[in-house]
């Protein structure tokens, strides 16, 4: 699939003013941005303390959270990311390599936002987050979910392969089994509500259809309503996993 635009392309220019797919991501950041801090407060038991967010992109969820008293450190492997992020957020981002600088114990949330799935080392950059999350502290992921209705309809072209960017699949139990060996157990997940349609459309668009949008908005629809009664099957869900306080 090489010849079609990236996932993480067209998200880049879903800032650009022109275009149905791009007025509707941005209003749908915008909801998820809500929705995600709403997250962070319930699953955390608390309005505002340390956050660190890794892979942060362009910084739209550091600056939220950010508005909302919290304290919140940014990580990103991109200059173009921590340069918008310093431009039009006034938030400056570290790079991957100061995550070893990082003092034990200092957050009390991480989090993950389609980020883990592109990691080389996985298990390793678990065993970070352990150490520098405090006792009780959270761990925040959402990812792809490779069991999802619109991936099995789609298959080699559903848009969330994304190859080779991403480099791991996950299901919720795959996933699952994985943090749990790094000293994390799962508290709470669901199903992120916007990323079926989304991701059907490009999908749609993949497989060069006429109607992508039309098609990709109905496809997507019947994803969402297996959903509600099978979360399992969603597109895309967020985790929620606490740090245990034994040794891992």
């Amino acid at each position: 699939m090489e010849q079609f635009e990236t996932l993480d392309s067209q998200i880049r220019r879903a800032d650009s003013p022109t275009g149905i797919t791009e007025r509707l991501y941005r209003h749908v950041r915008r909801r998820m941005l809500r929705r995600k801090a709403g997250l962070v407060v319930r699953q955390s038991y608390r309005d505002s303390g340390t956050l660190l967010n890794y892979g942060a992109k362009r910084g739209f969820f550091s600056d939220h959270m950010e508005r909302k008293g919290w304290k919140v450190t940014s990580v990103d492997r991109h200059h173009e990311n921590r340069q918008f992020s310093l431009e039009h957020f006034h938030h400056r981002m570290s790079g991957m390599q100061e995550m070893s600088d990082f003092t034990p114990e200092t957050f009390d949330v991480i989090t993950l936002w389609h980020v883990f799935e592109h990691e080389n080392e996985p298990e390793r950059l678990l065993d970070t987050f352990h150490r520098i999350l405090r006792p009780g502290g959270i761990l925040v992921m959402s990812c792809p979910n490779i069991c999802s209705t619109d991936a099995m309809h789609y298959g080699p072209y559903w848009a969330a392969y994304d190859v080779p960017r991403h480099l791991w699949h996950f299901n919720p139990v795959s996933l699952n089994r994985l943090v749990h060996r790094h000293g994390f157990t799962l508290m709470h997940h669901e199903k992120m509500p916007y990323d079926c349609f989304y991701i059907s459309i490009m999908s749609e668009q993949y497989m060069m259809h006429r109607l992508a949008f039309l098609r990709g908005m109905a496809y997507g629809l019947h994803s969402w309503l297996v959903s509600l009664t099978r979360r399992g099957r969603s597109s895309s869900i967020v985790y929620v996993f606490r740090k245990t306080n034994g040794q891992i």
